[in-house]
């Protein structure tokens, strides 16, 4: 297992701190999709759209992990359950 996923697991409220500090308004205005679901939850779909903008390519390193691993995470959740 790579270091930088150790890492985020450590910080696991990483991502939803960086969207709630202003994150979700680069998201929201790139996507035009929303960030947050109905129970409170990070839209994962609205996730993946993102990372084909350009607002993405401008992020740093670390908040690009931070959506990656997300998006895996969500994955292998969805796998768990069957």
């Amino acid at each position: 297992m790579a270091k930088w996923i150790q890492k985020a697991i450590k910080n696991p409220e990483a991502l939803r701190r960086w969207l709630k500090r202003g994150g979700a308004r680069k998201v929201a205005a790139a996507t035009k999709k929303p960030v947050w679901t109905r129970t409170g939850g990070i839209n994962v779909d609205t996730l993946k759209a993102f990372r084909k903008t350009k607002a993405y390519e401008r992020l740093d390193a670390r908040t690009k992990r931070r959506i990656n691993l997300a998006i895996t995470l969500k994955k292998l959740a969805g796998r768990r359950s069957r």
